[in-house]
């Protein structure tokens, strides 16, 4: 039996409105060489599928392969891993180009909802031409149990011991309780879209997602297109990705940043 979900309150200690110390002065660091800063690397990588690009989406350029499957999967281009017949990583001008050889009926359809713009690392859903696109896949996932607690803690303490500077991290988490695939970059929602990714290629998706980030609206539909049960977020979701979290009967969890867990969707019913 899964131990109920606390409910309390942010102590005032913890209001992110309280006073700041006054800050320092100025570190400077605008002499240091741009290899020797810490932060995420960004570039952009486009998604082509056969000779029709469909999107450039802007990506730490590692886990490529994974990420390509992931966001074409997540964009209803492919149905399925075995959808992909070959997998190509080129460079270009200023990023790279993942081109993937699929059936000519699967081009054709990814050039007929092919991106307008750039998608950003901040926002998955750039570029969408049509609402019906931003809201692909959504169904009313099955009944299942609720994540144990012990299994969301094992997930927050991954996070901690993953954390890189500026980085956003992705993790599936099986119904065991063991974190069995990681995707990390510098988008939230590319973080995710290399967690599915990755579990297609595997051949088996993960029982749970967490991610450290706030939850929006894309992160929602990729979960529920991916079959995912449970969503965990180690922020507050916007209210449209409860509302279309409980329209699909996906379990949504706010974590709080580890200090406490809140129920906003259930799918145990």
């Amino acid at each position: 039996m899964t131990a109920p979900l606390s409910s309390r309150t942010e102590s005032p200690s913890q209001d992110p409105r309280r006073e700041l110390e006054p800050l320092a002065a100025f570190e400077d660091a605008c002499g240091l060489a741009l290899d020797t800063l810490p932060g995420p690397q960004e570039s952009p990588v486009s998604i082509v599928f056969n000779d029709t690009a469909y999107a450039t989406v802007l990506a730490t350029p590692d886990q490529l392969a994974a990420l390509a499957v992931g966001f074409a999967f997540s964009e209803g281009v492919i149905d399925r891993y075995a959808d992909v017949e070959a997998l190509d990583i080129e460079t270009s001008r200023h990023g790279f180009r993942v081109r993937l050889r699929v059936a000519e009926r699967i081009a054709r359809r990814a050039g007929s909802q092919a991106r307008a713009t750039l998608s950003t690392s901040g926002c998955g859903a750039c570029g969408v031409q049509e609402e019906s696109q931003l809201l692909f896949g959504l169904t009313r996932l099955p009944a299942t149990v609720l994540p144990e607690t012990a299994t969301l803690a094992t997930g927050l303490e991954a996070l901690r011991n993953e954390s890189a500077p500026g980085m956003h991290l992705a993790l599936g988490i099986s119904r065991a309780g063991e974190v069995v695939t990681l995707g990390r970059d510098i988008g939230r929602h590319n973080a995710l879209d290399k967690v599915i990714g990755a579990s297609l290629m595997a051949g088996s998706m993960p029982a749970l997602v967490m991610t450290s980030s706030r939850c929006s609206l894309e992160l929602v539909q990729k979960s529920v297109r991916a079959r995912i049960a449970a969503l965990a977020t180690l922020s507050y979701p916007s209210r449209l990705a409860v509302e279309v979290a409980r329209s699909c009967h996906l379990t949504l969890i706010n974590c709080h940043r580890g200090r406490r867990l809140e129920l906003l969707s259930r799918g145990d019913d």
